[in-house]
């Protein structure tokens, strides 16, 4: 009678054990997700900053500039009137109304200039 006892417990505890082990891997699953959406979602808030802050220079003419400052580093890239951001792996991409890109650089605070040129530089500020 101890004997089936302690096998029933042993069993339990398997299961037990089991169950523990098969939540913990869920748990990482949704931690891997949310770090993804995260970072999609830094870089779609970034690029729509950007875009923001790029067309408003652009229709006040040359000379104008805006400022941006994000709490996480942003990679852009520029590539004529589209710009693409990049944080943690994720990309998002926007497209500029009226101007073009000349320059972009990558950082966490930003100068966006509308040059003489009528071309919008990305600068990174200290």
């Amino acid at each position: 009678m101890k004997a089936q006892v302690s096998v029933e417990y042993l069993l339990l505890f398997s299961i037990g054990l089991v169950m523990i082990s098969f939540a913990l891997g869920a748990l990482d699953v949704i931690k891997d997700t949310q770090e993804q959406l995260t970072s999609y979602e830094k870089a779609k808030i970034s690029v729509e900053s950007i875009k923001s802050a790029s067309d408003s220079a652009c229709a006040l003419g040359s000379g104008n500039s805006r400022l941006r400052e994000f709490k996480w580093a942003v990679s852009f890239e520029c590539d004529g009137n589209k710009v693409t951001a990049t944080v943690g792996g994720k990309s998002a991409v926007a497209v500029l109304e009226h101007c073009e890109f000349s320059s972009c650089e990558d950082g966490k605070n930003f100068r966006i200039i509308n040059n003489e040129f009528g071309e919008i530089e990305l600068e990174k500020i200290d």
